[in-house]
């Protein structure tokens, strides 16, 4: 069994990795791999935020729809937010250039959405961390969108990763933040 944690998605919200793979092997029934691992999950704390309801043993838990929605969410939903973020049209010298379909289900969206299905699957704090990368993205690039890249280009170059290290600007704009030289 492969998982994958985000270290935000447990800051966040406010558990550690121990329960959070706990409740993990719960949800997907791996109770020998549960007692493989040796975790020291915090129970009670778990049941009192309302991730799991406890039972007598930890076959009897059960996890509660607060942690399934950490985790998984409806592919078709987080579509939809990602065409709303993602621009549209850009305008250019020499006219507008669409960057995408306005309609999720478009023939000229299938091949984007086909790629973001395998990159992101159910998982909803992949979404949200590709959603995050995006705002950056276009915060950082907003003088310079019509270089923007379609939507489908985007998606397959994983182009939101070139943004992982950008932090905010506290509001300065890109001209007050880079070094240039004058010829």
């Amino acid at each position: 069994m492969q998982i994958e944690i985000d270290i935000d998605l447990l800051v966040e919200s406010k558990i550690s990795a121990d329960d959070y793979l706990a409740l993990y092997a719960i949800y997907r029934k791996g109770f020998k791999i549960l007692n493989a691992l040796n975790l020291s999950p915090n129970w009670d704390n778990l049941q009192k935020e309302g991730f799991v309801k406890l039972g007598q043993t930890v076959e009897q838990h059960v996890i509660r729809q607060k942690f399934i929605d950490l985790f998984s969410s409806d592919f078709d939903q987080m579509f939809n937010s990602l065409l709303l973020r993602y621009p549209m049209k850009v305008r250019t010298p020499t006219g507008l250039r669409v960057l995408h379909a306005s309609d999720p289900n478009a023939r000229a969206n299938k091949k984007a959405k086909d790629r973001y299905r395998r990159i992101v699957g159910n998982k909803k704090f992949v979404h949200d961390r590709i959603i995050n990368l995006l705002d950056t993205q276009l915060r950082v690039e907003r003088e310079r969108l019509q270089y923007l890249q379609s939507l489908e280009v985007w998606i397959n170059n994983h182009t939101w990763e070139k943004y992982v290290d950008i932090e905010d600007n506290n509001g300065k704009e890109d001209s007050e933040q880079r070094i240039t030289r004058k010829l």
